[in-house]
């Protein structure tokens, strides 16, 4: 599992990069809508009408506009609000991360405010001109006013930029920032098939001709060769030899060539060949395995 965050500014096309990922296979979370959904349970709605009054949950359903203007209408009620959401959002939210594999993308735009790098391989910054993103919130029905009362509570922009791994500008038509949504994706898409191939080989020689063959075709972006003791069934007998491991890391598209490469070297009538998903790396380190195989 690879997972990545969009964040951000108010109004800077979060959203809109999402859905493109969505669209691009991605298991996309809205932590807005999950926090939302925090909102309706029982002792959340008893604190916050205590604190903001019943009409808050008109017909006992949250007004999500007047919660907005309580909550952002002082520090106090900021912090207020984000302690009583934060902890059950995040439960969920790890919750429905776990239940995933490939390409996970949470939408998060609070992240750096309320903190949720445990989840995280890569952040994604998304910005924008102030006219542009002016003009999506005025679609939401936000004033000015309102646009700057939120963007208060917000950690700063440039620092944002500063604490992210990739930093996308929303500075022209839809069309264009489809464009780069895509093509970002498609990195990320990749990077999200990242495995761990591994082989046993009978000695050095067979494993360094292995691990020649696997870099010097692409197959792999890199591999390391140990030295191990075995022990295992073969032809009704319990074998014990010394062996070489080579452990390897390369892209889903390399795996099915990877092996057939490997058992055309290997002198095993059966050579043991495993791959593995990596479930959590360095977004760097896994960049770095993309851009050293070859494939597709």
């Amino acid at each position: 599992m690879f997972s990545a965050a969009i964040t951000g500014e108010i109004g800077s096309g979060k959203s809109t990069l999402a859905k493109i990922w969505d669209r691009m296979g991605a298991n996309v979370i809205d932590l807005d809508a999950v926090a939302k959904n925090q909102w309706r349970l029982p002792g959340i709605m008893e604190a916050a009408t205590g604190r903001w009054g019943r009409d808050t949950y008109p017909g006992g359903k949250p007004d999500f506009r007047r919660l907005a203007s309580r909550m952002f209408s002082s520090a106090e009620d900021y912090h207020f609000a984000i302690s009583l959401i934060h902890p059950g959002t995040m439960t969920e939210a790890a919750r429905m991360v776990h239940n995933l594999n490939g390409w996970v993308v949470l939408e998060i735009p609070l992240l750096f405010e309320t903190g949720w790098f445990d989840l995280i391989d890569c952040v994604v910054c998304v910005t924008a001109t102030n006219d542009l993103r002016i003009k999506c919130a005025a679609s939401r029905g936000w004033n000015e006013s309102e646009f700057s009362v939120r963007e208060r509570f917000m950690i700063d922009s440039s620092k944002k930029q500063d604490m992210s791994d990739i930093v996308m500008r929303n500075a022209g038509s839809l069309e264009t920032w489809e464009e780069r949504g895509r093509e970002l994706g498609a990195i990320l898409r990749k990077i999200s098939t990242v495995h761990e191939l591994s082989v046993f080989c009978k000695d050095k020689d067979e494993a360094r001709a292995i691990m020649s063959a696997l870099i010097g075709e692409r197959l792999v972006a890199g591999a390391n060769v140990k030295k191990i003791e075995s022990m295992f069934h073969w032809r009704e007998e319990i074998v014990e030899a010394p062996e070489y491991i080579v452990h390897s890391f390369t892209v889903e598209s390399n795996i099915r060539n990877a092996m057939r490469r490997i058992r055309e070297i290997h002198s095993y009538e059966l050579p043991v060949i495993t791959a593995r998903e990596v479930r959590r790396s360095d977004f760097r380190a896994l960049k770095w395995v993309v851009d050293n195989c070859g494939g597709v």
